[in-house]
């Protein structure tokens, strides 16, 4: 090959870069490389495409040979601090933003992605700290304002975040990032949809951006549409906790007949999820021939008792290179010693997306979900006897997210104040997964409620019992966390709470139509945690008939 053959190549692979178009880039950089292997910046360049394709193992590769035969440069550690931030190594990632401000303190990106390191942090105050500082040297960075609005927003809420984000749009309209962050802070609204059809024509492979939209379309009722972008939530080229790929090999069902046919359905996301978009198991489970479902280790008892005929496993999680792969072992091993062959497999999250095209599709299964073991049943009906002289509640009001963002997003103990106007009517049971022995003293101090905690019950690990106590419970009031999807698919009566509109609504207002007796109080971003827990709590009395 010509120098000026190899030279065109760069160029061109330098081209698809700037217009994002990794793929181009990529086959372009690898010639230029076959030429130069040590060609440091042909080197950062290539790791950077490979990164953004979400091979990030070959990346890191790139960037081993760059070492071998360089010194750290800039360029090198801002690849690597790069690849930090995809792969979740944040502190990393913030170390080698600081050693990149002190050799070059006038790039604005260094600050931007320490910035971003300290978001992953919950270090939102010091995030907000640097930009004011810096700021002045940068006023026109589009992406400068786009992190701070970020920072803004989880520290003091949305509404405080949206003039930022508005700002990094003025700079720059077409800023992808800040198209989609906007339009998070603004879910739910026309707005939202109309910043992310703009961001999607600008980077129509961005996961993110797919998932958003999906939400949106989900949160109108355009269940048809939605999936399509649904698909994008498992892609090798989201963050470390995000992606996902099975090991198992199976071809993906794509809705076709299951009479005469096996199926997996595999876990994905975290166990809340599983449960919710379990409900549509039932459905499955009559018509395929063999059901094979590979959930969390904590569900498989309760997924095995609702169908025996099935079979269900746990699933195992290896991390390599940045990337998780889901392992179904025990099927996984019979089908390599050809004992086992299974026609379909499909992810959890889309078990139901062939049958749920609107809103109308989607109902509950009329034999229910989740059933608790008889034992555990029997065993805390004695443990809650004492309390059988009132109607029992169940109360979960955080989910488990922690650092700074937890109060946009969960109640605290304050906002518990309106459920005094039931306290002498009911008994409150504890089903928060955490230790929340200090909160339990703040609500007897503050609001003179009493919740009975059960003792040496861990209800993170031990599901069976989340589930065995809410058959004794007459309402669960709940944030939108995993103890709420437990309860709604038990059957059990389940007021729910959100400051924001819950997508899984389906395009109905306040119903949840895959589970027969349950609602959500959604704030739409208009409503204080206080005025949701009063307004979910008016509910509750409704249900009780109090």
């Amino acid at each position: 090959m010509s120098l000026a053959e190899v030279k065109r190549a760069l160029n061109a692979g330098k081209k698809h870069a700037e217009r994002n178009e990794w793929p181009e880039a990529v086959k372009e950089l690898l010639i230029a490389w076959d030429a130069f292997p040590e060609d440091l910046n042909i080197l950062t360049v290539l790791a950077h495409a490979l990164t953004q394709l979400g091979v990030r193992e070959h990346a890191i590769y790139v960037l081993e040979r760059a070492l071998q035969h360089h010194k750290p440069t800039p360029d090198v550690c801002s690849v690597i601090q790069q690849l930090a931030l995809e792969m979740g190594f944040n502190e990393i990632a913030e170390k080698l933003g600081h050693q990149l401000i002190a050799m070059e303190p006038s790039v604005a990106k260094h600050y931007i992605n320490v910035m971003t390191a300290l978001n992953r942090q919950d270090k939102y105050t010091e995030a907000i700290d640097i930009a004011q500082q810096v700021l002045p040297m940068f006023p026109d960075s589009s992406d400068l304002w786009n992190v701070l609005a970020s920072s803004v927003r989880f520290r003091d809420g949305n509404a405080a975040s949206v003039v930022f984000y508005e700002e990094a749009l003025r700079l720059d309209p077409d800023n992808y990032k800040a198209l989609s962050n906007l339009s998070a802070a603004l879910q739910g609204s026309d707005r939202a949809v109309e910043l992310t059809t703009h961001a999607l024509k600008l980077q129509p492979e961005n996961p993110e951006l797919h998932i958003n939209m999906a939400l949106e379309l989900f949160r109108r009722g355009k269940l048809l549409e939605g999936w399509h972008h649904y698909a994008y939530r498992l892609d090798s080229r989201r963050a470390q906790s995000q992606n996902l790929t099975y090991t198992h090999k199976i071809p993906e069902w794509d809705g076709s007949p299951l009479k005469g046919k096996t199926l997996l359905v595999a876990a994905e996301q975290g166990v809340g999820d599983e449960v919710m978009f379990g409900n549509y198991l039932p459905f499955l489970y009559d018509e395929a021939e063999k059901l094979y479902i590979g959930v969390d280790p904590r569900l498989v008892s309760l997924f095995q008792r609702r169908f025996p005929d099935a079979m269900v496993m746990p699933y195992m999680d290896r991390m390599k290179e940045g990337y998780r792969y889901r392992i179904f072992l025990e099927l996984e091993r019979e089908m390599e010693a050809g004992n086992l062959e299974i026609d379909y497999a499909i992810p959890i999250g889309s078990a139901s997306r062939f049958a749920w095209k609107n809103t109308e599709d989607v109902l509950p299964h009329p034999d229910g979900f989740l059933q608790p073991d008889p034992e555990r049943l029997a065993e805390f009906g004695e443990r809650l006897a004492h309390l059988k002289d009132k109607p029992i509640v169940g109360l979960a009001w955080r989910t488990g997210m922690s650092g700074g963002a937890r109060k946009h997003f969960c109640a605290t103990v304050e906002d518990l104040a309106p459920l005094k106007a039931i306290k002498d009517k009911v008994h409150f049971v504890n089903l928060m997964y955490s230790d929340v022995t200090e909160d339990l003293k703040q609500i007897k101090d503050q609001h003179g409620i009493e919740i009975t905690h059960l003792d040496g019950v861990n209800l993170k690990a031990d599901i069976e019992a989340n589930i065995a106590i809410m058959a004794h419970c007459d309402v669960v009031l709940s944030a939108c966390s995993a103890p709420g999807m437990f309860a709604l698919s038990s059957g059990r009566p389940t007021v729910l709470f959100t400051e924001g509109s819950a997508w899984w609504c389906f395009g109905t207002k306040d119903s949840i139509p895959f589970a027969a007796n349950a609602e959500v109080e959604n704030g739409y971003e208009q409503s204080t945690f206080l005025e949701l827990v009063e307004r979910a709590t008016a509910r509750v009395q409704k249900k009780l008939g109090l």
